[in-house]
């Protein structure tokens, strides 16, 4: 296990799911400040209340005209997504948050940080302790059923199998076949628990290398906890991701640090939410809604599918032997070219979403086959004149 520390008063950057992290280095010994609670904002943006956040602050509007027709789009697919995006907001409720700044710093910091996204939701698995204690009880079961293996030899040599043909009879009066059957049953209940919970959380994916690092920063950057006790983010093979996994796995990232790259005051003003806003407080955490990225990327996605049904179409129709003494030639790069969009097709299918092998199998023939009847036909009426 590599190991990785911080030192007093270094700087640490990463990016994650839900943006970027970065902290500044605390010295030791230093007194931590705690900030007020956050403000609550009024509808004219006046705080009046110390201890909580208003997100947004909703005017009654009793003119359903007033509102534009992208309003009420927008707040319908949120309804219907159940998102909980700030904007979804249309109803006489205060949204309260709380700032990052209203923690004092240490364990409630930290867990206040993790709550901010649900990137951060990351814990250990303790895998090691969890086969440690299936290895004992396995062997201790192993040992039960050599007992009684021992047992019904015994009876049978002592010409009593009887009691092995009947269970009324050999369990009529207590005996070691009975208390040794009743410990191998809560013993099998125990094993049987222990396997199913360990089998269900193994099934937890690790967080990405991103996520882990980002909460790593904050933990050391802000020596919110003592390093003894932070030991644990390191451990990346025995970590598990909480959260749901995203529909469009790393190319989230990916989109996201590329829109930062270009421009991370405009990426925040677009992506970012007010109550993200609100709760990273005076930390330099970079947040980004995943509702209004999600919707850029489909945005983004739909028009990457458009191309590629469209441009090979465009390719293969300028591609169109005009003289017989061309067909072999130009339907070589027809051919070449079919190949090359449905390969291109295939590997965006498989890295710009989670679709399952077969999904992405069928996707791909049909592609291909569009082309290849669109190239059918083109053949067909240039043959016909």
């Amino acid at each position: 296990m590599a190991e990785s520390g911080c030192n007093d008063g270094a700087n640490h950057s990463s990016r994650t799911s839900a943006g970027t992290v970065t902290t500044q280095g605390q010295g030791a010994g230093a007194q931590s400040s705690v900030a007020e609670a956050g403000t609550r904002v009024n509808s004219e943006g006046n705080p009046f209340y110390p201890e909580v956040v208003d997100v947004e602050s909703v005017s009654t509007d009793p003119s359903e005209e007033r509102r534009t027709f992208a309003d009420r789009l927008r707040n319908l697919i949120k309804r219907h997504r159940g998102d909980d995006d700030d904007d979804s907001v249309d109803c006489e409720v205060d949204q309260l948050v709380n700032s990052l700044d209203h923690y004092i710093v240490g364990y409630p910091k930290v867990a206040a940080f993790v709550n901010a996204d649900p990137s951060f939701l990351i814990y250990r698995k303790f895998g090691w302790l969890h086969n440690r204690i299936l290895l004992y009880l396995q062997d201790e079961i192993v040992a039960l059923e050599y007992k009684l293996n021992k047992l019904d030899q015994g009876t049978f040599t002592n010409d009593k199998e009887v009691k092995l043909k009947s269970r009324r009879a050999d369990f009529v009066n207590p005996g070691p076949r009975r208390d040794t059957v009743k410990q191998i049953a809560e013993k099998l209940k125990e094993y049987d628990e222990h396997l199913l919970r360990f089998q269900k959380i193994q099934a937890i994916r690790r967080p990405t290398m991103r996520n882990q690092t980002s909460l790593f920063n904050f933990i050391y950057g802000t020596q919110s906890i003592v390093a003894s006790e932070a030991r644990w983010i390191r451990e990346g093979a025995d970590l598990a991701a909480v959260a749901r996994e995203e529909e469009h796995g790393w190319f989230n990232g990916f989109l996201e640090d590329t829109l930062k790259k270009i421009s991370p005051r405009a990426t925040q003003v677009i992506f970012r939410t007010k109550e993200q806003k609100i709760v990273t407080g005076q930390e330099n955490i970079f947040l980004v809604s995943p509702f209004r990225l999600d919707i850029f990327l489909r945005i983004v996605l739909t028009i990457l599918a458009a191309i590629l049904l469209l441009l090979p179409v465009v390719i293969l129709f300028e591609l169109q032997p005009a003289e017989a003494s061309q067909v072999r030639r130009k339907g070589g790069f027809q051919i070449l070219t079919i190949f090359l969009f449905t390969l291109l097709f295939s590997a965006s299918c498989s890295i710009c979403t989670k679709a399952r092998r077969q999904e992405v199998f069928t996707a791909t023939a049909a592609y291909c086959a569009v082309l290849v009847v669109f190239l059918g036909c083109t053949l067909n009426t240039n043959a016909g004149q």
